[in-house]
């Protein structure tokens, strides 16, 4: 059970760190760093029977709420921090990052500036800014804090992670197994990181290493923060491409329990379903990966048809065959996006 802080008068509480506080409340950070929130509990009970009039121990009780999921009592000793200790650049950073995984982005943008003001070298003020401004379409100058954010403290995750995701999405693979590898290091039970250490190993040929990575992110991947929905769909196609159909079709099956309402998966399984000549249900698959849109274009119209085709042939049925045949061919192929 979280021990929340009773209210502290300002007038009780010291501003300045206190000698020994500090050091717990590392400790803490790399306890919630792990996802031991209860190990972090342990050690906020010590701050606070051995410095009760700490200033700290606020700051301390606000990142245990938020990860116990006490976001009420997590913003209020936030708050209470800043204004006890309204010069240091974490009575803001920490609770921007706090508003910013709640998606309250221009709180958490000004927090993050005021801090950064308070100590240009705040590294969770940095990752913050960082992630906000990749959100906004500003990638280079994203690029800038947060790689700084990383050499400043290769142990941040949030920042090691977001920059991994620029790598990959820059198409630098080898770039994005480095960050990636880096979050997982230091959060093993992140299964989103896992998964995309995965996806940027295929291309680089590490392909045992991708899978074991694969392997490992379905070992941590349950509901919280770092759920992967896709993490199955994933593993089900480089098992396909290995040919363990078999292996390959039950975490498909997974994959379209996980995320009903998006085509690839559903693609993806009538392909292996075909290849293991279950043909109706390759065909039930295909009908309602058709029935799907797909705005990204993961799977392209022209895609499904010639599966389609594919299908319909296999089941001799030469209407539908034929019918897929003529929108394969009149379909275009959409431009490749950059």
């Amino acid at each position: 059970m979280l021990v929340l802080l009773a209210c502290i008068p300002a007038p009780a509480v010291r501003a300045v760190p206190c000698s020994g506080a500090e050091q717990l409340m590392l400790s803490i950070g790399k306890e919630l760093s792990a996802g031991n929130v209860s190990g972090a509990e342990q050690i906020l009970r010590e701050m606070d029977s051995t410095h009760p009039e700490c200033a700290v121990a606020i700051l301390a009780h606000a990142r245990v709420a938020e990860a116990s999921g006490a976001a009420v009592e997590a913003e209020d000793f936030f708050v209470q921090y800043a204004e006890v200790a309204p010069n240091e650049a974490r009575a803001y950073s920490y609770n921007a990052r706090f508003l910013l995984a709640r998606g309250q982005l221009p709180r958490a943008d000004a927090l993050a500036a005021v801090a950064l003001e308070k100590d240009p070298k705040d590294v969770v003020a940095l990752a913050v800014r960082g992630e906000i401004l990749d959100m906004n379409g500003q990638t280079q100058e994203s690029m800038k804090l947060l790689e700084m954010a990383c050499r400043l403290d290769p142990r941040i995750a949030e920042a090691q992670f977001r920059l991994a995701t620029i790598y990959d999405r820059l198409k630098r693979p080898v770039d994005a197994v480095q960050h990636f590898e880096k979050v997982v290091e230091v959060d093993p039970r992140d299964a989103r990181a896992w998964d995309y250490l995965a996806l940027d190993l295929e291309p680089l040929g590490e392909v045992e290493r991708a899978d074991l990575a694969y392997r490992k992110g379905l070992a941590v991947n349950q509901p919280g923060p770092h759920f992967d929905a896709f993490l199955d769909y994933n593993y089900g196609r480089f098992l396909m491409k290995r040919n363990d159909l078999t292996a390959s079709k039950q975490h498909l099956d997974r994959a379209v329990g996980l995320t009903p309402n998006v085509r690839a998966p559903w693609y993806e399984r009538a392909k292996v379903n075909l290849k293991l000549k279950n043909n109706q249900q390759a065909r039930e698959d295909a009908e309602r990966a058709a029935n799907i849109r797909d705005p990204q274009g993961i799977i392209i119209d022209l895609q499904l048809y010639v599966l389609l085709e594919q299908i319909y042939t296999r089941l001799g049925d030469a209407e539908l065959a034929e019918k897929y045949a003529k929108l394969s061919q009149r379909t275009p192929v959409p431009p490749r996006k950059d």
